[in-house]
């Protein structure tokens, strides 16, 4: 396997692993509502911090590995996301009032986004046959598309 090759089969992983760190991101938080407040340091810190410099690692992977900029962008577009997502929590952190203060809960919202925008990427790939899809079975040609059986004496294809 050369080089790309290897490039292109880890950029497939990497993004199996930036959506699964995504999915333990919305679980960190919903810990540190529901359970122990103090867990926030993980959603806020570590989590955040792995997704940011995983995504760019991604988007450098891809550039290396020949991938075209629609799909090895993608990953620059979450990193900035998540940049996003910091500033949205100014109003919060500045214990600024109401009207300022509702745009802290497109924090959420921003998270939905950069999920949906992962899994895409993820489909994306799996279209491109990047990523193996297991115990998927190529699917069956519709009817009439597919090659006609030869009658006997004819050429294949004709009635």
């Amino acid at each position: 396997m050369d080089r790309k090759a290897l490039a292109r089969r880890s950029f497939g992983i990497g993004v199996y692993a930036l959506v699964v760190a995504i999915v333990v991101q919305f679980f960190l938080a919903g810990l540190g509502i529901f359970a122990d407040a103090r867990l926030f340091f993980w959603h806020t810190t570590v989590d955040a911090a792995l997704i940011f410099f995983g995504s760019i690692a991604l988007v450098v992977l891809g550039r290396f590995a020949g991938l075209d900029r629609g799909t090895f962008g993608v990953p620059g577009i979450i990193a900035g996301m998540v940049i996003v997502q910091s500033l949205l929590l100014f109003p919060y952190h500045l214990d600024l009032q109401e009207p300022w203060r509702a745009i802290s809960g497109l924090h959420v919202v921003n998270g939905v986004a950069i999920f949906a925008i992962a899994l895409r990427l993820m489909d994306r790939l799996r279209q491109d046959q990047l990523l193996p899809i297991h115990g998927e079975v190529a699917p069956k040609a519709p009817e009439g598309l597919g090659p006609r059986p030869s009658s006997s004496g004819g050429s294949a294809g004709q009635p």
